[in-house]
């Protein structure tokens, strides 16, 4: 997401797919925030805490203008990790983002990872929904024998050292791994591939609570999203009914007061004022509350009257020009997927990274 322009990208896809939820893994954003794109998509993130450093790691979670009014709380852990927690009509939801360390990292930062992966599970609220997400570059494989509980029969490849403890924490933690329960087409549990298009894993994994295991209808990697990245968007879809948020943040009201340098409409607005003050005299004695509260409505009534709301118009910062060649980036996307030869694909494949580089530079000079 650190790429110029990515956050409008990646939320037209979110958009073109329906998701209402999406986990981001290695976002290589510094420090936690919430940032909310002029589509209305709200992003909280978390990583590097010192905004200096190189731009690396980082996760993040971006929710859809409905499922953003559901949110409760949320929690930036570390560049590796967060929580949000989501309001639903029958239990709430909590979400793990993560994105752990590869297979191959030092043995201390997969041990650091997991012992906090455990630390946030156990502070979540035993009644909520609870669901793990992202990038855990772990490998599951097929075989499932003793732990038809946790694993199905529909991963891929073969297990390795971080699967191993993916398992064990799933298992531990009473949770299913989605990717191995529906039977798909290898191309369709693929989430990562290789930059020469030869090695291709499983490594993207969302997993849900054992006892809401039936809620979730489906897991599927979607080939066709194009953001210019090395691995493709696994989607599930959970069949579960958000609700808003018991949190209501009263927005403040601006009202249009450029106008008062038009000399006309600024005698009318003292005049307005005075006479709606003039009809305070005949009222009763009023206590100090009330009488402020009387003024303050009529300033505001005047205000709504003459004045209007300031409304905000958003500019487009990413122009038509650039949206195009976005498309055609995706639609020679779709040509590398269904490449029949090696040949082929890799001819798309760099016509694939030319386009990615033209995209990278109409977006900066939108800037």
């Amino acid at each position: 997401m650190y790429e110029c322009r990515k956050c409008a990208q990646i939320a037209k896809e979110m958009r073109n797919y329906d998701i209402n939820i999406l986990g981001i893994s290695e976002a290589r954003w510094n420090q936690s925030g919430v940032l909310t794109l002029e589509t209305g998509e709200e992003i909280l993130y978390s990583g590097n805490p010192n905004e200096n450093d190189y731009h690396s790691k980082g996760v993040a979670v971006m929710l859809s203008n409905t499922s953003k009014k559901s949110l409760m709380e949320w929690e930036p852990v570390s560049e590796r990790m967060m929580w949000v927690r989501l309001k639903a009509k029958c239990q709430n939801i909590t979400i793990i983002q993560c994105y752990a360390p590869t297979n191959d990292a030092e043995e201390d930062v997969k041990e650091c990872f997991n012992e906090q992966l455990q630390h946030v599970w156990d502070k979540i609220p035993k009644r909520d929904i609870k669901i793990v997400m992202g990038d855990m570059n772990a490998k599951i494989g097929k075989e499932n024998k003793d732990r038809e509980k946790t694993l199905g029969k529909h991963g891929l490849g073969e297990i390795n050292e971080n699967g191993e403890k993916l398992v064990e924490f799933c298992e531990l933690n009473e949770l299913v791994i989605g990717g191995s329960l529906f039977p798909q087409k290898n191309i369709h549990k693929e989430t990562w591939e290789s930059p020469d298009g030869r090695t291709k894993n499983q490594i993207d994994h969302i997993m849900i609570s054992q006892r809401w295991r039936s809620s979730l209808q489906d897991v599927r990697v979607m080939r066709g999203a194009d953001i210019s990245s090395d691995h493709h968007h696994s989607i599930a879809k959970v069949k579960i009914k958000l609700a808003k948020g018991t949190k209501v943040e009263q927005k403040r009201i601006k009202y249009n007061v450029e106008k008062l340098k038009d000399l006309h409409l600024k005698d009318q607005f003292q005049i307005e004022l005075r006479n709606r003050f003039e009809v305070l005299k005949d009222v009763p004695d009023l206590d100090m509350n009330n009488e402020w509260k009387v003024e303050r409505d009529i300033i505001k009534e005047v205000c709504e009257d003459v004045l209007g709301r300031k409304t905000n118009k958003k500019k487009d910062w990413i122009s038509h020009g650039t949206w195009d060649k976005v498309e055609e980036r995706r639609k020679m996307k779709e040509k590398v997927n269904n490449a029949r030869t090696r040949a082929q694909k890799q001819e798309a494949q760099n016509k694939h990274q030319f386009l990615n580089k033209e995209v990278i530079k109409c977006c900066r000079k939108n800037m």
